[in-house]
């Protein structure tokens, strides 16, 4: 290989995939002395190479897993960084011989990093590739690989052959290369400072593509750097730490993930079938793992899409949170984000692929998010129920992270100024604390959601662990599990089956063309009873490691596979049926026959973007965190509201969007069909101040046409702002509105729903005005009110005489007027933040509480919206309420609430809301200390430093006295649920699709998608403005429910509904039926028409 780089990582991770004992548990932890692998990568720091200098010092080495001799065992091979790499031959019943001397891999050292095991030059043999790195002699740094001579013997090379690697890119029968590097440590800080380096290049440490070109002269492989030409673009700050190549988009031609280190977003190259590609990653995702180190690309859900995996280094218990937590920066957070850093949070990702070209995130929903410092993360089903289950290698070695060691060495400094540097860089290394972590794994509960089994399974062993890798090492039909541990020795785990005997499998081992031996880039699709199980061969996963190239597919119960389609990289394609199971199989290319056909757009949608409505809403720049620093979320982004009706007679519905303030709304006329055009209206055109956040069509004044409402709002105002008034325009019949200024009685509250209804039966309608927030005063409640119509358009507030528990009710965000008991008159639900489901029923003169009679099950939620509709068939009314969802860190019920304690601590004049939620069964603040105590100094001699305030409890942090007269509301449900009208019963709750989870739900309507005569239901949300730690809410680009009319829904699918709305929705109406418009926050309206055949 040509010399390379001045600090490079070449870690050659191409194509991957890959993956973790007493007797009585699934993996039993294997002694060296019973398998005779005793290899160690051992550490030994000096003041001439240590952390200091090298960033990536403690970042592990590889495993690679093969069968060097064909004899039917899979063999291992381990890189070392100081350590020589070593080679283990199985001899099987997991006895293994070190023939690492007698073989020659050691021949050449350096610090290896990745390593893979291929077939390079087709001669049936697997041959070894070695990534080497550090800041070491650059002739150190050449990558190494060692051919298989056949008599278990290697020679080196890698210059020979121009640099190898397992990747199979443009479909011409051989191998092609990915390489990711990275770069120097000087650009790991300073990004936000210096833009201009997401422009600048560097050949030395960017990511390559290399083409292979075979030598008719030498016999063998050649291989050119094509990147420039392909596409394949970084720049200075990439930190290359993992790399997945699977076909994401299922167009037959494989793509390639890489994760990036530290602030430059991870890369995804779409692949073009030209011989280019296109960087297209904001296109995909939503967001990505900041500090993005293994990956791992598969079908978790059996839906048959690729899913993908990223891995990060959050901690899943409080007090490791804690002590890595400093103070959160939204500013400098939004700058990286205007500047191109994209959305990055520390944390694992899993981005289920939602068959449109989007992906949706939802590691935390599945319960994968928090495995502390991570590199490895594998897929592979480990149990063989049929899916597939995640193990996470963990560990580090020095945490320099922890935020007391950071303030440790501040002082540090001091002394690397005035005493003799490199004593004082070791005294710097030895005072940085461990980081002994037991590696994760999680069981696939078969619903796209995990359960953390690690000690259930035996995997509880606590050291620092880098590559892996898992491999059936025995051929008993059960992945086993190999990891490759710093300063410890190797982890062998072999798979006992224990539990899970019954279960079946099944192993394909596939035999590619001369120069593809293993059949890399071949996807199998195999159908057993009502499952489709998916895989592809890529044998190189999850960190610097390659896995067992034969594929192994658990069948649960199932002892025949009814088919198996498998599709080779040349689009060949051979079907095998009625197949046994608990055998090993064999497929070859040569059996293979048709063409396989990719079917891009294989459905035809209901429903199909048209975006007839030329609105965009223009959200004003205001900080809410400046106002109130411990906020969840902002609180001014509630808009646009959406209002419809028939303003002109014509029989066609028309259309206003709320405009944010400095942009009024804009009423739009329907000329036709699905044809609208703005109608200029002088009144509300001045109205520019003001924050629309509800809207409503009603016949206020009784002449038969309908008038509009807006409720102002918004959180930018003070409490007593005349623009937070509400507003009524009336309309002369003609669809001409006038602003009515005396209608309304003065009510300055931050509206938040308004609903109408004839409350009282004499022949007009009446207003419910539910207020949303106290701006400056979150979570104070403010009061709502019952509005009652003269008949002529003028209100006045008749709360105390309807409903004087308005007054203190809560955070309103939604409400109905529906008759829930079938009396013929109005009831109302409420809904909100903080806030029970509240049920009031009409008595004919007040609103009597129900709830207690009708929500018989705990119900405080942080509700944002609530749906009427007969949704089994019984005649009566039932609701869906929308509410945070599943997808957070934070999770509640009864016995384990969130808690929100709410008080001016510290006496300036404004309320502290400070967060709190369960962690392994403790409440805990969710602010970090320097958050904390940044906005309450009175408590810093408390925590002096943060190991103190990391065990901390609100009743640690405060003291009686300082709580004395807070305030406190609970949250014990987060589920967007459906509710179930059982008459006298009352509601009883209902799940919903999990897909319903994804997000906050802001909006929802009814509407037959599928024209079956039954209502079904679409749910939109998201939330981008939020705390850093908890990250943007986006998963849910639309969600349709088909309903079956008894109640159950049906999740229909992205490509099936056609609905690709990634934004913050806030408002859904629909129209005739048939035309959804979505009103999107700081952006444009969206609109779908239904596809009537």
């Amino acid at each position: 290989m040509a010399s390379r780089l001045t600090i490079c990582f070449p870690v050659l991770i191409l194509f991957l995939w890959g993956c973790g004992g007493k007797h009585d548990t699934l993996f039993k932890k294997k002694d060296k002395k019973e398998t005779g692998i005793d290899f160690r990568n051992l550490l030994v720091e000096d003041e001439s190479l240590n952390v200091t200098q090298y960033i990536y010092f403690y970042n592990g080495s590889g495993v690679a897993i093969g069968d060097i001799n064909n004899d039917g065992l899979q063999d291992i091979f381990f890189t070392g960084n100081m350590a020589k790499n070593r080679l283990y031959l199985n001899k099987g019943n997991f006895k293994f011989e070190n023939i690492t001397e007698k073989s020659g891999v050691a021949s050449m050292q350096g610090w290896c990093t990745g390593t893979t095991m291929l077939d390079i030059n087709g001669d049936g043999l697997l041959d070894i590739y070695i990534c080497r790195s550090a800041d070491i002699d650059p002739q150190m740094r050449k990558n190494l690989l060692f051919i298989n001579n056949g008599d278990l013997t290697f020679t080196e090379k890698a210059e020979a052959y121009g640099l190898a690697n397992d990747g199979y890119f443009d479909k011409d029968g051989d191998l092609d290369m990915f390489l990711i590097n990275h770069s120097l440590q000087g650009y790991t800080t300073g990004a936000m400072e210096n833009p201009e380096w997401r422009d600048k290049r560097n050949i030395n440490y960017q990511c390559r593509l290399y083409r292979n070109d075979f030598d008719e002269k030498h016999g063998h492989a050649v291989y050119t750097d094509i990147s420039e030409s392909a596409g394949i673009i970084s720049n200075v700050l990439s930190f290359g730490l993992g790399l997945a190549v699977s076909d994401i988009n299922d167009d037959g031609w494989p793509d390639v993930y890489v994760s990036n280190d530290f602030n430059e977003p991870d890369y995804l190259f779409i692949n073009n079938g030209d011989g280019t590609f296109q960087e297209c990653l904001k296109d995909w995702f939503n967001e990505v793992s900041l500090y993005s180190m293994g990956s791992d690309a598969v079908d978790y859900n059996n839906d048959g899409l690729i899913d993908l995996l990223t891995l990060d280094m959050l901690p899943e218990d409080n007090y490791a949170q804690k002590m890595h937590q400093g103070a959160e920066n939204f500013e400098k957070f939004q700058k990286l984000f205007n500047q191109g850093f994209y959305s990055q949070y520390s944390r694992n990702m899993l981005h289920k692929n939602n068959g449109d070209g989007t992906f949706s995130e939802i590691g935390q929903l599945a319960g994968v998010s928090n495995t502390d410092w991570s590199w490895a993360g594998l897929f592979s089903d480990f149990d063989n129920d049929g899916f597939k289950d995640l193990v996470v290698s963990t560990g580090y070695v020095k945490d320099y992270t922890d935020m007391d060691f950071i303030q440790y060495t501040v002082d540090l400094t001091i002394k690397l100024r005035n005493e003799e540097k490199n004593a004082a860089i070791m005294e710097y290394i030895a005072k940085m604390p461990d980081k002994k972590l037991s590696s994760s794994l999680y069981k696939n509960n078969g619903n796209s959601t995990f359960k953390k089994v690690s000690d259930e399974w035996g995997l509880t062993y606590k050291t620092v662990a880098t590559g892996a890798a898992y491999a059936d090492l025995d051929n008993d039909g059960k992945m086993d599990l190999v990891f490759s541990h710093i300063n410890d020795y190797a982890g062998v785990y072999q798979n006992t089956g224990t539990g899970v005997q019954h279960n079946h499998y099944l192993k394909i081992s596939l035999q590619g063309s001369q120069y593809n031996r293993l059949g890399i880039g071949t996807k199998v699709k195999l159908y057993t009873g009502d499952k489709l199980l998916c895989q592809e061969q890529q044998p190189s996963r999850g960190y610097q490691s390659s896995v067992d190239p034969i594929l192994n597919f658990g069948l649960g119960g199932s002892t025949t596979v009814d088919s198996i389609y498998i599709i080779w990289p040349n689009d060949q394609y051979q079907v095998l049926r009625n197949v046994p199971a608990d055998q090993t199989i064999k497929a070859d290319i040569k059996d293979a026959g048709d063409k396989w056909t990719y079917r891009l757009n294989p459905v035809k949608p209901y429903l199909k973007e048209s975006n007839k409505i030329n609105f965009t809403h223009v959200e004003n720049d205001f900080d809410d965190f400046k106002v109130q620093p411990f906020l969840l979320n902002y609180l001014s982004r509630q808009g646009p509201c959406i209002a419809v009706a028939d303003i002109n007679g014509d029989k066609l519905e028309d259309v206003y969007v709320g405009g944010a303030r400095g942009s009024a709304g804009k009423l739009f006329l329907q000329t036709r069909p699905n044809n609208f055009i703005e109608s200029r209206q002088a009144d509300i055109l001045k109205d520019t101040l003001n924050e629309d956040v509800a809207a409503v069509f009603f016949d206020a004044d009784g002449d038969g046409f309908p008038d509009l409402y807006i409720g102002s709002g918004g959180y930018e105002f003070s409490e007593s702002s005349p623009l937070l008034q509400d507003r009524l325009y009336l309309n002369d019949g003609k669809g001409n509105f006038k602003k009515m200024e005396s209608a309304l009685p003065k009510l300055l509250n931050s509206t938040g729903r308004v609903v109408v209804a004839d409350i009282d039966g004499d022949g007009d309608a009446d207003i419910f005005l539910g207020s949303r927030m106290r701006p400056g005063k979150y979570p104070e409640p403010p009061a709502s009110y019952i509005l009652l119509n003269n008949g002529k358009g003028n209100f006045t507030d008749a709360t105390d005489t309807w409903l004087p528990e308005l007054k203190r009710i809560g955070m309103v965000t939604d409400a109905l007027w529906t008759d829930i008991n079938q009396d013929k008159k109005p009831d109302l639900i409420v809904v909100g933040e903080w806030m029970p489901i509240k049920v009031f029923i009409n008595t004919g003169a007040s609103l009597t509480d129900a709830s207690a009679d009708y929500i018989r099950f705990p119900s405080t939620g942080l509700w944002n919206k609530v749906l009427a509709g007969d949704f089994d068939g019984d005649g009566d009314v039932d609701f869906i309420v929308g509410n945070t969802g599943l997808n957070t860190q934070f999770k509640a019920s009864d016995k384990e609430p969130l808690s929100l304690y709410y008080k001016d601590f510290d006496g300036n004049g404004s309320i502290d809301p400070i967060f709190c939620y369960y962690i392994k069964g403790k409440s805990y603040p969710a602010l970090s200390r320097d958050d904390l105590l940044d906005h309450l100094p009175m408590n810093k001699n408390k925590f002096n430093d943060y190991r103190s305030y990391a065990q901390a409890t609100i009743n640690d942090i405060l003291s009686e006295d300082q709580l004395s007269g807070a305030g406190i509301l609970k949250a014990e449900i987060l589920e967007t649920v459906y509710l179930q009208n059982n008459g006298n019963s009352g509601f009883a709750l209902r799940q919903l699709p999990l897909e319903a989870q994804y997000a906050p739900v802001y909006a929802m309507c009814t509407m037959d998608i599928n024209k079956d005569g039954i209502p079904d239901v679409v749910l939109a949300g998201n939330n981008e403005w939020t705390r850093i730690n908890f990250g943007r809410y986006r998963a849910n680009h639309g969600v349709a429910l088909l309903g079956d009319g008894n109640g159950k829904f049906d999740y229909l699918s992205q490509p099936k509904s056609g609905l690709k709305v990634r934004a913050d929705v806030r408002s859904l109406q629909v129209i005739n039926d048939s035309i959804l418009i979505f009103g999107v926050n700081d952006g444009p309206i969206v609109t779908y028409n239904r596809q009537d055949d």
